[in-house]
């Protein structure tokens, strides 16, 4: 059965993307008590790396609790490979047609 989450690769470009903006304001909020920009830098950096690592883990182990996930009527559906868009179609239109789906 196929089941959809986050692959790996996406939860560490999250943890990336969002590291290097928190790392900035770090950078700039140590620089401005200090007024040392190696200082600053480092931490910044040491602060981003060490960080990402711990969303990484974080965002993972999120990804297999189901707390607050609604989980989808046909999601019990005994899926084995993705579905073609010709099927995925004729799927539309059968829920159409029972009222699952609004006409828009």
């Amino acid at each position: 059965m196929i089941t959809y989450k986050d692959a790996h690769f996406r939860s560490m470009a999250k943890a990336v993307s969002y590291r290097v903006c928190a790392a900035i304001a770090t950078t700039t909020i140590v620089f401005v008590f200090t007024r040392k920009f190696a200082l600053s830098v480092g931490v910044g950096l040491v602060e981003a790396f060490v960080k990402i690592i711990f969303y990484y883990v974080h965002e993972r182990v999120w990804s297999l609790i189901k707390i607050g996930k609604k989980e989808h009527p046909l999601s019990s559906l005994p899926v084995e490979k993705p579905l073609d868009e010709k099927d995925m179609d004729v799927i539309k239109n059968k829920l159409k047609d029972l009222g699952y789906i609004n006409e828009t």
